[in-house]
């Protein structure tokens, strides 16, 4: 073997090696890259889930029995109310809505459709409303079997519906809002469940 040839094979031997540690640093990129996205994702805002057992265990909701929703209302107890609009348009500071729970107001990007183990932020929710969406809350104080019933109540007629923990104290066990309204319950009782569904079927659709 001449030294020429051995010197040739010593520097393609060199290139190899280089090749392969430029290749593994590439997918050692990749595989970072592809964790922080991961990672960014799952820290993100809250995501629907479909309502998990732990959070929303099973349960029986009274059929529908009034299509009326000022009667149902007025039977159950419930505070029916609408409002004017306060405002609407896109903003990512921090809001005090004029109606609690809130109904309409500046809003950061909207909530998606669905049901939610961890709340989407009192915005979003505004947001989704601004879409004309229907969103059912419960009091953060809601017994396990009143949030069950309401992911019952919720999986009856999905569409445009989000359900969710109320964040802002509202005076009430569970609600119902829309774009300029709300249907609030201090009693979970057959006309109430009725006042909601009502409620959903009204004033869906109808946003800012």
């Amino acid at each position: 073997m001449t030294a020429e040839r051995s010197e040739a094979e010593r520097a393609e031997s060199d290139r190899r090696r280089i090749w392969q540690l430029g290749a593994f640093a590439l997918a050692a990129v990749a595989v970072v890259a592809v964790w922080i996205v991961s990672v960014t994702s799952s820290t993100g805002a809250p995501k629907p889930t479909g309502g998990s057992p732990d959070v929303y265990p099973a349960a029986h909701v009274p059929p529908a029995s009034d299509r009326s929703l000022t009667r149902a209302a007025a039977r159950a107890g419930c505070t029916l109310r609408s409002f004017p609009s306060y405002g609407d348009g896109s903003t990512s500071k921090r809001v005090t809505y004029r109606t609690n729970p809130p109904t309409s107001g500046p809003h950061p990007k909207a909530a998606a459709d669905g049901i939610y183990d961890d709340p989407p932020s009192t915005g979003s929710l505004v947001g989704a409303l601004a879409n004309g969406r229907v969103v059912f809350q419960f009091a953060t104080a809601a017994t396990a079997q009143l949030r069950g019933q309401l992911k019952v109540l919720a999986n009856e007629d999905p569409r445009h519906v989000l359900l969710a923990v109320n964040q802002t104290s509202m005076p009430f066990a569970m609600a119902a809002t829309a774009w300029r309204h709300y249907v609030g319950c201090s009693r979970a009782n057959a006309a109430a469940f009725d006042a909601l569904r009502d409620f959903r079927s009204t004033y869906r659709d109808q946003g800012g």
